[in-house]
């Protein structure tokens, strides 16, 4: 592992599905990587991937110091020359972006965007607005929130006048609305009408060099409150010409980067409109490269200026047909939302669907029983 020159450093604990995603495509190519574990109930820690652990965070606040700290562990005693810092969570996006200068002079590579062009897209309101501008619907903005359910309330800006980090409200009745009124301050937030649809990810890596790489999903299964995707299946979205216009409206902007757009697609008219983007590793990101997606390949060349080692030709678990979390059926994740899907389904193609299982395998076996049977 030392004798390569570059290598990346990803911090876990957070965005955890993604994270393993990263370890795997590292460990089948052979790439340098180490991580930042994230206290000694990091859920790396019960996988395969423990022994790349360069560091066990003892507290979860991040500072510069200790990245920098990190980074020049990784160049003196491991000998790397250059240190890609894996766009791993939102926050650790900002945070490197902030302090872009200072890292890169001590050998890190940010593989993201300029700070204001990330903020725009990343931002859900600056990013609906950037849509517009070139002609992709989004939906309706209500001017206050209305008397009738269902809306949709989000957040203007990444953190609130308080600085604390928002996430978007699903208000679907009378209890959503006290608990939103209750929690956040309103100017904090827009209002936009509920979409409905098919909801689907067009996933996509849109490289320094020119290439795209692109891919979607169709969403079937998710946690309440659009909280994290359980379960979805190929779509062919990103082969239209809609899908299209995002990548174009991207290129245009001067983005490059790893990329997942949210969408909904209206059932009659086949219409979308985007409901947010996140500029950054993802969750499923696993389905996209058990699909043949070169994401983090393109990552590599992106920060480094060179090709990567090449992945094995290895078929995935159960043809890669689904992506499925079955660590995420848990019970505060309830109801689960069905999307143009519902339990019978589920029931009728669960052998398929449990052969791509995304942490029942043999590197994540252990972390698998854990999420299904957590102990104290």
């Amino acid at each position: 592992m030392a004798t390569q020159p570059h290598a990346i450093l990803c911090l876990s604990g957070y965005n955890q599905r993604a994270v393993v995603a990263l370890c795997r495509d590292s460990a089948a190519r052979g790439v340098p990587l180490y991580l930042a574990a994230n206290g000694a109930t990091d859920p790396i820690l019960r996988t395969s991937y423990a022994e790349r652990v360069l560091v066990t965070r003892e507290q979860p606040a991040l500072t510069l110091d200790a990245l920098l700290d990190w980074i020049g562990t990784l160049r003196r005693q491991h000998r790397h020359t250059r240190v890609m810092i894996a766009p791993s969570s939102e926050f650790l996006n900002r945070f490197a972006l902030r302090h872009r200068a200072a890292l890169e002079d001590a050998g890190a590579v940010v593989p993201l965007v300029d700070e204001a062009l990330y903020a725009r897209i990343s931002d859900k309101h600056s990013f609906g607005a950037m849509c517009q501008a070139h002609g992709l619907a989004v939906p309706e903005e209500l001017p206050q929130p209305p008397a009738a359910y269902p809306f949709v309330a989000k957040p203007l800006r990444y953190a609130g006048a308080d600085g604390r980090q928002l996430k978007p409200h699903l208000i679907l009745g009378p209890n959503e609305r006290a608990r939103f009124e209750r929690e956040e301050q309103a100017a904090d937030f827009y209002f936009q009408a509920f979409a409905t649809g098919r909801s689907l990810y067009l996933l996509a890596h849109l490289g320094r060099d020119g290439r795209t790489q692109s891919l979607s999903q169709e969403n079937l299964l998710q946690q309440r409150d659009g909280g994290s995707i359980i379960l979805a299946r190929r779509s062919g979205f990103h082969h239209t010409s809609e899908a299209g216009r995002y990548l174009a409206m991207l290129r245009a902007e001067g983005f490059h980067g790893l990329i997942m757009v949210e969408l909904r697609q209206a059932l009659d008219s086949g219409r979308c409109v985007m409901i947010e983007a996140n500029p950054r590793m993802w969750g499923p990101m696993q389905f996209a490269l058990d699909n043949g997606l070169d994401l983090f390949g393109g990552l590599w060349r992106d920060a480094f200026g060179a090709e990567p080692p090449p992945r094995p030709d290895v078929p995935p678990p159960g043809g890669g047909a689904y992506y499925f979390w079955s660590g995420g059926l848990v019970p505060a994740s309830q109801p689960y939302a069905f999307h143009q899907y519902d339990s019978a389904r589920l029931l009728d193609e669960h052998a398929a669907i449990a052969a791509c299982d995304l942490f029942d395998r043999d590197d994540t076996r252990a972390l698998h029983h854990h999420e299904l049977s957590p102990t104290p």
